[in-house]
């Protein structure tokens, strides 16, 4: 945990002191707080040009950075594609054995 916190408190250290002025209140807490670790790239926008060119590049987020999001938006459209598949199947199976007994009743 000591660790971790000296990661993020590092982190915070080499951010310049201009630069973290500028940031939004929240921002700056969430980088103090060890929440983040890494400044959003909308945010890195707002600055002033001279700004954006003293942030570490280590520090900024960018959106295609982590391939993770990506892994969970593919597991989540085939779990939904899963899960329709099921429902109708389902539906298919329920339906079939009303027919059945329908049938069955309509013939005795």
């Amino acid at each position: 945990m000591l660790s971790l916190f000296i990661r993020f408190q590092s982190a915070v250290d080499s951010i310049p002191d201009e630069v973290l002025e500028r940031l939004p209140e929240d921002i700056r807490q969430q980088l103090e707080d060890g929440v983040i670790d890494k400044i959003p790239q909308d945010i890195i926008d707002r600055l002033p040009e001279g700004l954006q060119d003293r942030v570490p590049p280590g520090l900024i987020e960018a959106a295609s950075s982590n391939p993770l999001f990506a892994l969970i938006g593919v597991m989540a459209v085939i779990g939904f594609g899963y899960g329709v598949v099921k429902s109708a199947t389902k539906a298919a199976v329920f339906f079939g054995v009303l027919a059945v007994i329908a049938w069955f009743l309509f013939l005795r």
